[in-house]
């Protein structure tokens, strides 16, 4: 089965982190596993962590919600990352939000690959294992 090389959560609350994580374990879709709990972690992470960078292709599964740096916030600084990098990334914005604004405003970004509603689900990452991954492995 192919797999992400690594994903990183970015997510405020730890429990969902957590949960993510022992489901994207337990169904065998990624060989690394990162969290940061805001945009503003995520992306100074993005920009030091070379074993993140190396390890393609990522996957970046991002909350619309959270303090200091919102996922909108973190799409608007992700855009001015270098495009090598970017290149290599598939970001998905995985909220509760139901907010008909926030899937349309989702939608206009060019960086953003997919919206999903939580909880995370098998069938959501089969999804995006399936647009994303099978090009670029």
């Amino acid at each position: 089965m192919k797999k992400f090389k690594s994903i990183l959560l970015v997510d405020d609350d730890k429990a969902t982190n957590y949960i993510h994580t022992l489901y994207i374990n337990e169904w065998g879709f990624a060989e690394k596993i990162y969290t940061a709990l805001n945009g503003q972690e995520a992306l100074e992470f993005l920009k030091t962590n070379e074993e993140f960078r190396n390890n393609k292709p990522s996957l970046i599964l991002l909350d619309v919600n959270m303090p200091v740096m919102n996922g909108f916030e973190f799409m608007e600084a992700y855009k001015d990352l270098d495009e090598e990098m970017k290149a290599t990334i598939v970001v998905a914005m995985l909220t509760s939000s139901l907010h008909q604004e926030d899937q349309e405003r989702a939608g206009k970004l060019d960086d953003l690959k997919s919206f999903m509603n939580k909880p995370l689900s098998k069938e959501q990452m089969e999804s995006v294992m399936a647009q994303f991954v099978a090009a670029k492995v």
